[in-house]
């Protein structure tokens, strides 16, 4: 039975991100007949094995330094305990990393440090921007691959695009990331006030890099329009975003339970997918409100790339006047939803694993 580790630096029971990520992609695989590993960092050492699924908390550096904490641990884990393959996101530990001759090394790219460094300086002063933008180039090295890397994981072209430019690799794979079809799936919606509209909007951090602020502006745009309209917000720290969240259209969620989401994405009319700068197209919340059967609107900049605009979901860049009423143009284009779901049935859970489950074997 092959042994197969994969590394993340947030813990399992984390609501976003890679821990999902893994979460779903590993309950595909835990039915492969393989053995699988889940190293992730935390408060203590500790091992215990979880519905197929071995997991080691490795307890984290005293010392943090910005984009190198733990790297050295995740070195000498892996000196001491050997897996035919690895799936890691990378980070400096692989600069010193001797990877043993019949090991497979994969990396997992689902964004570039880079490049979203790169989409965060346009916040910044233009004093801020002269000061950052030296170490800008610095992001380039967290990322950088090993030299005997077997093959990295691109989440989208995009990606691809972004690592080859950075990093000159041809090694690379694009699996986009897929959605779990039986648990994600329309439902009858009981709401019998007809004439409401609900919007809805996830994202935990980086509420700037997600475009909270843009949801908002185009909801309240809706909101003008069409009185019965509501914004669900669900996932950002409310002490961060209190002033942006201060509308009487909002409703605020910050902790939802990870099995009651299908129902709120059911409950929705329209997802808003506003972010400045994406890794995945889809991203994991695009796909699930895509099976969801929500009408999707997306931001030019979060290029969405299975997202063709007026064929299976909108795309906006304004986020003013114009764009709400595109939005409730096509809220009852039946045409939009089914294509909607078309697409997103070709980038199932099975799928995704599937083609993880080739990486494995190669």
């Amino acid at each position: 039975m092959k042994t197969v580790c994969f590394i993340s630096h947030s813990p399992p029971n984390q609501l976003g991100g890679v821990s999902i990520y893994y979460k779903n992609l590993l309950n595909y695989l835990k039915n492969k007949k393989l053995k699988i590993t889940w190293a992730y960092f935390g408060k203590e050492n500790k091992t215990y094995t979880s519905k197929k699924i071995n997991y080691i908390e490795i307890k984290k550096s005293i010392f943090q330094v910005k984009g190198f904490e733990n790297n050295f641990k995740t070195r000498k884990f892996l000196k001491n305990n050997y897996f035919d393959t690895v799936f890691t996101t990378g980070g400096p530990w692989i600069w010193f990393y001797l990877k043993p001759i019949n090991q497979k090394l994969m990396q997992i790219f689902h964004g570039t440090v880079y490049y979203f460094n790169k989409n965060h300086l346009k916040r910044f002063s233009t004093i801020k921007k002269v000061c950052f933008y030296p170490l800008l180039s610095l992001s380039k090295l967290f990322e950088y691959p090993h030299y005997d890397l077997d093959k990295i994981v691109c989440v989208s072209n995009k990606v691809k695009k972004q690592v080859e430019k950075l990093y000159g690799e041809s090694k690379i794979k694009v699996i986009r990331t897929g959605v779990d079809l039986k648990e994600f799936k329309p439902r009858i919606k009981k709401d019998t006030n007809k004439k409401r509209v609900l919007g809805l909007y996830v994202g935990g951090g980086g509420y700037y890099t997600k475009g909270l602020d843009r949801a908002i502006n185009i909801s309240r745009e809706i909101y003008k329009l069409n009185p019965n309209y509501r914004l669900l917000v669900i996932g950002p720290d409310k002490t961060k975003v209190s002033k942006l969240i201060n509308e009487k259209f909002v409703i605020f969620l910050k902790d939802i339970p990870r099995d009651q989401m299908k129902y709120h994405y059911n409950a929705a009319d329209v997802f808003f997918c506003m972010s400045r700068y994406e890794g995945g197209a889809p991203t994991l919340v695009v796909s699930e409100a895509m099976a969801s059967r929500c009408l999707v609107v997306c931001s030019k900049d979060s290029k969405q790339e299975i997202i063709k605009e007026k064929v299976n979901g909108l795309i906006i860049s304004k986020f003013n006047k114009h764009d709400a009423e595109k939005v409730l143009d096509n809220l009852k284009n039946k045409k939009i939803i089914r294509n909607s779901l078309k697409t997103i049935k070709n980038i199932s859970l099975e799928n995704w694993g599937e083609e993880y489950l080739k990486l494995i074997n190669m």
